[in-house]
């Protein structure tokens, strides 16, 4: 879900941390979604680590390293919980300096503002990259995600996104527009009824309950289109155990993911 680290996955929340509070008594008691019963600890493409994960005794993300094409570590993401949400992601390079930071803050259970900062290790000079703002159906458990607003550093809308579900399993379309309002784009996500591999990646574990299938994105501008299909094998209780990347300009990637 841009390699400052963005962390929001290889599939990025089209949208690639502050504090969190329960909802007001007057409003529905949303339910937790499930626990999964395995945690993933490693995740390859084409036999070359990508990702490493580490868990605290809530069985919470709590680390990832991040490797390089070399298949060598270059960065650890540490993660900080605040009233038992997420509220900040910190990125390290190799000599342990933080160099960028996502922040989150929550209404209710779910996120409705992220922050993205960097940092020169040497100096401390901290930058703020982005600020998104996150519109949710506070009704629904999960896939309740309906509306995303990206700024810049100096607060100027840059694009925001319209999103709607066809499925239970969060099959959605989502609908881009640019800061004059032209709508600029148009995608289809497809996913199954399968375990998603990749929650860890971002604290929108509410929105990757199930692995997604295909891609497809319409420039509405030049006409152009592109996406990706996606095919899995499962184990015998529904967890991913590869998934074949065929993107739609001739690239294929294969992932392999490692559960306990």
């Amino acid at each position: 879900m841009k390699k400052i680290l963005f962390l929001v996955m290889p599939v990025g929340l089209f949208f690639s941390c502050s504090s969190g509070s329960d909802e007001a008594a007057s409003k529905p008691v949303v339910p937790e979604p499930p626990v999964q019963s395995k945690k993933i600890i490693a995740v390859k493409q084409d036999n070359r680590l990508v990702y490493t994960f580490t868990y605290n005794s809530d069985n919470k993300i709590s680390e990832i390293g991040n490797y390089s094409s070399n298949g060598s570590l270059f960065s650890t993401t540490k993660v900080e919980y605040t009233n038992g949400f997420e509220s900040r992601r910190n990125t390290y390079n190799l000599q342990n300096k933080l160099y960028n930071y996502h922040t989150y803050t929550y209404s209710g259970k779910y996120i409705s503002e992220r922050s993205i900062y960097s940092r020169e290790p040497s100096t401390g000079k901290e930058v703020l990259v982005q600020r998104t703002y996150y519109t949710n159906d506070s009704g629904k458990p999960n896939y309740n995600l309906t509306g995303v607003q990206y700024y810049d550093n100096i607060g100027n809308l840059v694009s925001k996104s319209d999103i709607t579900y066809m499925d239970a399993h969060g099959s959605s379309i989502s609908t881009v527009y640019n800061a004059a309002g032209t709508k600029t784009e148009v995608s289809v996500w497809m996913r199954d009824n399968a375990i998603a591999w990749d929650k860890v990646l971002d604290p929108f574990v509410y929105q990757h309950e199930h692995n997604t299938l295909s891609v497809s994105s319409n420039n509405l501008l030049d006409g152009t289109a592109t996406g990706y299909n996606i095919e899995y094998t499962y184990d015998s209780k529904n967890y991913p155990l590869t998934a074949k990347y065929s993107h739609s300009n001739g690239q294929t990637y294969t992932y392999s993911f490692t559960w306990e």
